[in-house]
């Protein structure tokens, strides 16, 4: 009964981390996701600095 769930989890990791196009293309989503998350924390840490 778990095996259906486990075997889509598998196709899904399969279709997306293995395959190099579709890889290329969730790192650069990644990646992008990351330097926002990033600049805001940035800027909601040090943005009272930057006020003159």
């Amino acid at each position: 009964m778990a095996s259906a769930p486990l075997e889509k989890l598998k196709s899904l990791w399969n279709s997306q981390v293995m395959d190099e196009e579709q890889w290329a293309v969730n790192y650069r989503v990644l990646k992008a996701t990351g330097i926002f998350a990033g600049s805001i924390f940035l800027m909601r840490t040090f943005g009272d600095l930057m006020v003159i």
